[in-house]
């Protein structure tokens, strides 16, 4: 499937280049089709410039069946590619459109929480639930005996919120373990907007490619992976742009 696409480079790592409407007919066509084990991640700048640094890491990230244009600085630094991407699809997205599609179809949704993550098990769950009227299951990650639990023998659709690289590689060495999964997704801290723990950037803000901006507002301490995705990240982008 993933010949189908338009895609662009960015500094190594393979982003798809879809419209909105095209990324919600994959997704819908995925589960609907009942292909098992669909392997999609959201590119965002510090994504792609830790996949530049780790070129184990890069590989994993162009194995998946679907990578997303997540972050402003991707689509902008694509103009300078020769395959200028059409559109944003950030993580809340993907998570907000699976979620809305497995209420309909009453599709067992899984997310898989890192011990180290803001937002607990229960406050996500509750998040979900308040949000969308649907229960989804979020369980805490700690080792191989997570594979046994019945939240991860039935689940069709699976959310990792481990954050980069580690949700990413998670899926590329587990996914087959998870035996009805048909969409698996690195999503970062996406669930702590969902659980209320955080607040996301208005749209103006994210229209004007400011997102960054309103996150360091909220998490100062955030301040050197900012960086990494403000400056550092356009800077390798632009000496590497020849690059294919």
């Amino acid at each position: 499937m993933r010949s189908e696409f338009e895609r662009t480079n960015i500094i190594g790592v393979r982003v798809d280049n879809l419209s909105k409407v095209e990324v919600n007919n994959w997704i819908k066509n995925t589960l609907d089709d009942s292909p098992e084990h669909k392997f999609v991640t959201t590119i965002n700048p510090e994504i792609a410039l830790k996949a530049h640094r780790d070129k184990k890491y890069q590989e994993v990230l162009n194995s998946a069946d679907l990578n997303l244009c997540d972050g402003f600085g991707i689509k902008f630094i694509s103009r300078f590619k020769g395959g200028k991407i059409s559109a944003r699809y950030t993580g809340v997205d993907l998570v907000e459109y699976v979620l809305k599609l497995a209420k309909e179809k009453n599709f067992s949704v899984l997310v898989v929480v890192s011990r180290k993550s803001l937002s607990a098990p229960q406050e996500i769950e509750r998040g979900i639930a308040e949000r969308l009227n649907f229960k989804a299951q979020a369980k805490y990650w700690d080792n191989e005996d997570f594979f046994q639990s019945e939240e991860a023998k039935k689940a069709e659709i699976v959310f990792v919120n481990f954050g980069a690289p580690h949700q990413e590689n998670f899926i590329f060495e587990n996914r087959r373990k998870f035996p009805k999964a048909k969409i698996l997704a690195g999503v970062g801290g996406t669930f702590d907007f969902l659980a209320g723990k955080m607040k996301r950037a208005p749209r103006w803000t994210r229209n004007a490619g400011l997102e960054w901006f309103w996150r360091m507002l909220q998490e100062p301490k955030r301040m050197r992976r900012i960086a990494n995705a403000v400056v550092i990240f356009p800077w390798v982008a632009l000496i590497n742009r020849k690059n294919k």
